[in-house]
């Protein structure tokens, strides 16, 4: 019999936290770091003399890396089962770059820095995404409610921070996300690998796109991603030239997290009501009216109103789609398949779609901007409408994933 290498479970801390405390625990550390600066990254590059379609670039290679980097390391991940050294590995390299990120005042040092800055994220969201989903399965607990406590530590400190950074300045801003990312890879190491599958029992990897309803899925997330792409790189531009200050910037990224947490918590009770497909298509819905009214605002009121809207519409969007997600796709290949939504949702689409968002608010304006990103949420709907109209989402979705604490 072949031997086995035994990797260590580090089951000492495991001892004080349960499941849902160390998926709760992870994700507000790991937003709450990222709600430091992401808010504020673009409003950065603007205030330091960027062009924006510079900017625009320069949002466009967080994708772009994404895309490259994050499906080949997650099936890496996923064929070695070292999903969490994986993440800590990559953790101990974005949190020093981050660090430099604030250095740097040219268009080309900066290319440099958001390359690797991109590089080191890419792989970790999808990751951590797949182990505490399925461990949520694994427990019967309700992964929303876990997801959600990332939204609150992000909308806490995004909407505290800008007062900070106004006077401190962008270099403190970005040494201290660095620090507070330090204590995420202890967190990472808490996670559960899972029971790994035996070999003879693994579908090869290329079983995951032979689904029709997986198929629509990345399809209508590639169209989602586009629109938000847009929204999230120009939004906070948009408040600063309607007369926001840096605090109302923070306070439109913590409005719209803070709002996400009602429909993260209670998104596996509508997936039970509703059914999976349906409770995504009413995702679709929240997000496209949210971004047709951003084509109508004219003020920083009207825009801090919409974000309630918008809020609702990503928090319910997310998790359903992982939950979705993994009613569609072996547990085995769970990281990879977290990779190709992210790929599509948050890789591909915003790789093409922030430069030409970039050129088109010069153009065109934010008005029309945001409106042609409310159209591609409804042809996405469409979508993903015709495909339930053929029975691809009819399977019922997986009892484990419908338990509400």
């Amino acid at each position: 019999m072949r031997a086995r290498l035994r990797v260590p479970q580090f089951p000492l801390p495991q001892l004080y936290l349960s499941p849902a405390n160390r998926g709760a625990l992870y994700y507000f550390v790991y937003w709450g770091a990222t709600g430091l600066y992401e808010p504020f990254l673009n409003v950065h590059f603007a205030d330091i003399g960027l062009s924006r379609f510079e900017i625009g670039l320069l949002a466009a290679l967080f994708p772009l890396i994404t895309l490259m980097v994050a499906p080949p390391l997650s099936a890496l991940a996923d064929r070695l089962r070292q999903r969490r050294r994986t993440m800590a590995l990559l953790l101990i390299g974005f949190a020093p770059t981050l660090f430099l990120t604030g250095l740097p005042r040219t268009f080309t040092l900066l290319i440099l820095v958001v390359s690797l800055l991109a590089f080191f994220r890419g792989p970790i969201t999808p990751i951590g995404d797949s182990l505490i989903s399925r461990m949520a399965e694994r427990h019967r607990l309700n992964f929303g409610s876990m997801r959600l406590w990332g939204s609150l530590g992000f909308a806490i400190i995004s909407t505290t921070a800008g007062l900070f950074w106004a006077a401190w300045g962008a270099t403190v801003m970005f040494a201290v996300a660095g620090l507070l990312f330090l204590p995420v890879i202890g967190l990472t190491l808490l996670l559960e690998e899972g029971v790994p599958v035996e070999h003879h029992l693994r579908r090869p990897l290329r079983e995951l796109l032979r689904s029709p309803a997986l198929r629509v899925l990345l399809a209508t997330s590639f169209l989602m991603g586009a629109a938000m792409s847009v929204v999230f790189n120009f939004e906070g531009i948009y408040l600063q030239t309607l007369g926001g200050s840096q605090f109302m910037i923070g306070l439109l990224f913590g409005l719209i997290a803070l709002c996400e947490l009602p429909p993260m918590y209670f998104a596996a009770l509508l997936r039970r009501r509703l059914g999976g497909a349906q409770t995504l298509l009413l995702a679709y819905g929240l997000l496209g009216a949210s971004y047709l009214g951003l084509g109508l605002v004219t003020t920083p009121a009207w825009l801090l109103a919409d974000a309630v809207l918008q809020g609702f519409g990503f928090g319910l969007f997310f998790v359903s789609a992982i939950q979705l997600l993994n009613d569609l796709t072996p547990p085995e290949w769970s990281s990879t398949a977290q990779a190709l939504f992210n790929a599509c949702a948050f890789g591909l689409s915003w790789l093409i779609a922030t430069p030409l968002g970039g050129w088109g608010y010069d153009q065109v304006g934010p008005g029309a901007l945001f409106t042609i990103s409310g159209l591609l949420v409804v042809v996405a709907m469409l979508l993903l409408l015709a495909a339930m109209s053929r029975g691809l989402f009819a399977q019922p979705p997986p009892p484990n994933s419908l338990i509400v604490d």
